[in-house]
């Protein structure tokens, strides 16, 4: 890596966030802040204008969600890495975002040691990877172990996974007379509401539902489902 400092955007529409994120990197050598976005339409410019080395990018975004802005940043190329900030029950995003090709996650609530190490080890992937002038299997695997490790196989994910409760679950999405949230799927299958979002992240993963963020004024966009339309 050169002695040019890291690139860094932050997108996070929470201003205690993005200045606790702020000035750490200001106060890192590694790194430079180039810009704070506050939600998808000014993160797009920004990245189109200065093509930062690393977004710092929360899931949730007043307009549009994170992962949209992923989806579309590798659909157009665009090489930015990303951590992704994003919610501990939130493993089917966390797996997307791997498909994506995140290097690595901040789960909230977290704290400063855990942004510190996070960026450290960014870091130094990019110090090692660029580096060196020819790549061995060594060294791809310590690379490797610097990126955010697969956190879901389907055996882990479909642990827990009761065949009544998965049609009772399914039988409130599908008799639903409109799109339904956990809360009203839950009040439905007289269940509690971490089972509710166990059963919804093992149908996502098995592409038997949809999931469609409905966004209001204030607050995190609310999650709504329905069954695939065969």
């Amino acid at each position: 890596m050169n002695s040019s400092p890291l690139r860094v955007l932050i997108i996070e529409d929470d201003f205690r966030i993005t200045r606790m994120h702020g000035k750490y990197i200001e106060m890192n050598k590694d790194f430079v802040l180039t810009g704070i976005a506050q939600n998808y339409a000014e993160a797009f410019d920004l990245i189109n204008g200065q093509a930062p080395d690393l977004l710092l990018l929360d899931i949730y975004l007043p307009d549009r969600s994170g992962i949209e802005l992923l989806r579309t940043l590798r659909s157009l190329g665009v090489p930015s890495d990303t951590i992704l900030i994003t919610a501990s029950n939130e493993s089917d995003i966390v797996e997307e975002g791997l498909r994506l090709g995140v290097f690595g996650y901040l789960i909230k609530p977290f704290d400063l040691d855990h942004l510190q190490n996070t960026l450290a080890k960014y870091a130094q992937f990019k110090r090692r990877l660029t580096s060196s002038a020819e790549l061995n299997q060594d060294l791809l695997n310590d690379l490797m172990k610097l990126r955010a490790p697969k956190e879901s196989s389907s055996h882990q994910f479909n642990k827990g996974i009761d065949e009544k409760t998965l049609k009772l679950i399914q039988s409130c999405i599908q008799h639903a007379t409109d799109l339904v949230t956990t809360e009203e799927i839950t009040r439905m299958a007289g269940v509690s509401l971490s089972t509710v979002r166990n059963y919804l992240k093992y149908l996502l993963r098995e592409n038997m539902i949809d999931e469609f963020l409905q966004y209001g004024t204030i607050g995190r966009p609310q999650k709504l489902y329905c069954m695939k339309k065969q």
